[in-house]
């Protein structure tokens, strides 16, 4: 998975253009200070540079570094729940975000990037300083228009891109050394390959980019005019823009004379339509798709072709940038230009008719998703709920702060519970505290949100809180004398009986569920029941009624032509024949248990069949590969943030054994090397080494991972001066370091590579580090 969290691709080199001094500046920084802030003007390139900063100081830092886009957020108040989805930590419902956070970085090197804090600051303020005090080797890199000024902050302002000098005749050559000149070229190009600076050109260009200020935005948008106007018409056209509102505003500074003026001259250069249209996609956050847009901006006067039309400008205008996100095409519009639009629509009549439009959309949306989950539809469902999270979570907040949508509020928090429950534990756990805290009127939409949170609570293994919602449900149940809803709350009265070891009481409460899902014919409840029911059977040693409960939920998931709970019913036979030692069975039934949840996306029923495979490899004899089959189990449950023992100690025991015999038959330090390569693989390997694609594995391995790619920077630098045969004291001296620092870099050199000497590993450095450093 990359440790890069934000949604765009950061940067390559060739795109700093010029900002080479800023990013040198961040690396010296950060050797004296553990938070450094980049500021600027809105526009002026901090993003990119921050991501250009954490590409190249990913490898400085043992967990590498984590880019958090803080742009879309809109609350002080839920930064540190943002910050723990992104770095892909799920909840755990006794401890608050910021106090995962903390413990989470605890001892760990890494860098965290906070973009665009300015809007949020105070928590960004709070949660930096916190996880700052947590950790030691934290480093954090911020960007705002302002410093969070915290103690031992250190700030580098961003400035525009250097332009040519004013009144001096440069040549072409001359010209393109400029960084705001480079950029202008390459993006019209982008847009025009015909484009081209020439000698005539040269002054007009120069005073272009001057008139700009350099501004990396201004010049991205003028950029995209140059499709259709010569550099001397869009020179002409922005003079005559900037003087006025350079009269209109003098207390403005030069670089939002800039900016403003060229957002408003393309606001000014869209039809009617096109500027209705903008204003109206100020509802969204994200990347909206076309469905979403027609149905939260197709009203009147902006109807059918008029609607599609005003997007094809918007798109041709570059307001609008089409990324296609597996194979799906989605409008991303840049958050100044939202924000420009949100300023001109506040208060409208208009406006209002579009955000109500929005949340009815996404919560229809959602509440039919829930309803035909189990369908053939299920794989595009679950990436679109990813892709359209941010307007989902929008849509949510519009609910909860209208007093008489509180039931809506409960019912899309409860139809995500196939989101929550695949690996998204904390958004779900703060979604749907929200919901219950808006409405205590026993109802049916109370009902499905207690259950749904009692499933969250039981993933994380939170008996009592599960348990708790469970109660309360089942009181509402026998109130509105509703049998799905009791059947559904049987279901997860089962699973927590799992959970805390009572197989019997398990049975009992599974069997129960599954006569009152299958009297409602409730796909959802069976498929949900069964594979549990089949799991409890195999623990109470019922091979056959293990067979009969997930052979009918494979049946019934063809029928409807899902696949997530089809997937889980393979995983608990696999695990049944695993038990019985029928290898051959078990390994064949987990392969394509896993094959299905790589497409659903499902976190949690991942770990689960790796972990199951890591148990089959050592029962076939191949300890090596059990050992980087934990290392990737162990990665996962870090992300999803909850572990084996949520799922019962039936599990947890026969899955904990796994570890134990593997260690016995490696040895500790050949274990932990095995364990850290699986640890440490990328989605993409992981499959092919759990799927048994051996020669594919090996290559990506040894291209994600080489040995010394295990080590930090500074364990190279320890390693390399270990090859020359110096003693921990010399090489603490050398390298400015205490004698107990080197010691325990030789400890972890000497664990991640499973040398049993210093000599060892001297030999070993002296032949692959040469020349790396």
């Amino acid at each position: 998975m990359s440790r890069h969290a934000a949604t765009f691709r950061p940067p390559a080199p060739a795109d700093l253009f010029g900002r080479e001094r800023e990013l040198a500046a961040a690396r010296d920084l950060f050797s004296s200070s553990r938070l450094v802030t980049l500021t600027g003007p809105g526009g002026v390139g901090k993003t990119s540079l921050a991501a250009a900063m954490s590409n190249s100081l990913d490898r400085a830092f043992r967990e590498g570094a984590w880019f958090v886009e803080l742009g879309a957020q809109r609350s002080s108040d839920t930064i540190a729940e943002t910050v723990a989805k992104a770095l892909g930590l799920s909840a755990q419902p006794t401890v608050d975000a910021e106090e995962q956070l903390r413990r989470h970085v605890a001892g760990r090197s890494m860098l965290l990037v906070l973009d665009n804090c300015e809007h949020v600051l105070p928590g960004c303020r709070r949660l930096v300083s916190s996880l700052l005090t947590a950790s030691s080797e934290l480093r954090v890199l911020t960007t705002s228009r302002e410093p969070l000024r915290i103690r031992g902050e250190r700030v580098i302002t961003v400035r525009p891109l250097s332009v040519p000098p004013k009144h001096r005749e440069v040549t072409v050559g001359e010209l393109r050394d400029y960084p705001a000149v480079a950029m202008l070229e390459a993006r019209a190009k982008a847009v025009n390959d015909q484009f081209e600076i020439t000698e005539r050109e040269t002054s007009a260009v120069a005073e272009l980019v001057a008139r700009l200020d350099g501004m990396p935005l201004a010049i991205e948008l003028a950029a995209a005019r140059l499709r259709s106007l010569p550099v001397n018409e869009l020179l002409d056209r922005i003079n005559d823009r900037f003087e006025l509102l350079n009269r209109g505003d003098p207390t403005a500074t030069p670089h939002h004379h800039s900016l403003d003026a060229l957002v408003r001259w393309s606001y000014d250069l869209c039809s009617p339509d096109e500027q209705l249209l903008w204003a109206r996609l100020a509802a969204f956050s994200g990347s909206p798709d076309l469905s979403g847009i027609q149905a939260v901006c197709g009203f009147e006067p902006l109807e059918g072709t008029k609607l599609l039309d005003a997007l094809d400008g918007l798109v041709s205008k570059s307001i609008l940038l089409p990324e296609l996100t597996r194979g799906e095409m989605r409008y991303r519009l840049l958050e100044t230009l939202r924000e420009f639009a949100v300023e001109r629509a506040r208060g409208s009549e208009d406006h209002a008719h579009a955000r109500s439009a929005h949340v009815e959309y996404y919560r229809a949306w959602a509440t039919q998703t829930a309803r035909s989950f189990f369908g053939p539809g299920q794989v595009d469902s679950i990436q679109r709920l990813e892709s359209d999270f941010t307007n989902l979570e929008l849509a949510f907040s519009g609910l909860l702060q209208d007093p008489g949508r509180s039931r809506d509020a409960l019912e899309l928090a409860s139809s995500l519970r196939f989101y929550w429950i695949s690996g998204h534990l904390r958004d779900g756990r703060r979604w749907l505290e929200k919901a219950l805290a808006t409405d205590a009127t026993e109802s049916l939409e109370r009902g499905n949100a207690l259950w749904a949170a009692a499933s969250v609570a039981a993933l994380h293994g939170e008996l009592p809180i599960a348990q708790g919602f469970l109660r309360r449900a089942g009181e509402i149940a026998r109130s509105v004398n509703d049998p799905r809803l009791a059947a559904h709350i049987a279901t997860w009265t089962g699973q927590t009986a799992l959970t805390s070891g009572d197989l019997e009481a398990a049975r009992e409460a599974l069997e129960a569920a599954y006569k009152g899902h299958t009297d409602l014919s409730d796909a959802e409840g069976l498929l949900m029941t069964l594979f549990m029911l089949g799991f409890v059977r195999s623990a109470l040693g019922d091979h056959q009624g293990v067979s009969d409960a997930c052979r009918e939920a494979i049946s019934l998931s063809e029928s409807l032509g899902e696949t997530w709970g089809r997937s889980y019913a393979l995983w608990a036979l696999a695990f049944d024949a695993w038990t019985r030692q029928a290898l051959d069975i078990a390994g064949e039934l987990a392969k394509q248990s896993l094959e299905l949840k790589r497409d659903s996306r499902d976190g949690l029923g991942t770990a689960l069949v790796i972990n199951l495979m890591a148990g089959i490899a050592l029962d076939n004899r191949d300890p090596k590969k059990a050992a980087k089959l934990l290392g990737v189990v162990a990665a996962l449950w870090t992300l999803l943030d909850t572990e084996t023992r949520a799922f019962g100690p039936v599990l947890a025991s026969r899955y904990e054994a796994i570890t134990r015999a593997a260690q016995d038959r490696l040895g500790e330090d050949a274990f932990q090397r095995f364990y850290e390569i699986g640890r440490r693989l990328e989605p993409g390997p992981q499959m092919h080494l759990a799927l048994g694609c051996a020669d594919t594995a090996e290559r990506e391995q040894a291209g994600a991972v080489p040995p010394s790619d295990l080590l930090t920077r500074r364990e190279r630098e320890v390693a390399s001066l270990l090859a020359e045969g110096l003693s921990n004291r010399a090489i603490a001296a050398k390298l400015v370091l205490s004698p107990r620092t080197v010691e325990v870099h030789v400890e972890h050199i000497l664990g991640k590579l499973g040398f049993r000497s210093r000599t060892e590993a001297g030999v070993w450095a002296a032949q692959a580090l040469q020349g790396k450093e």
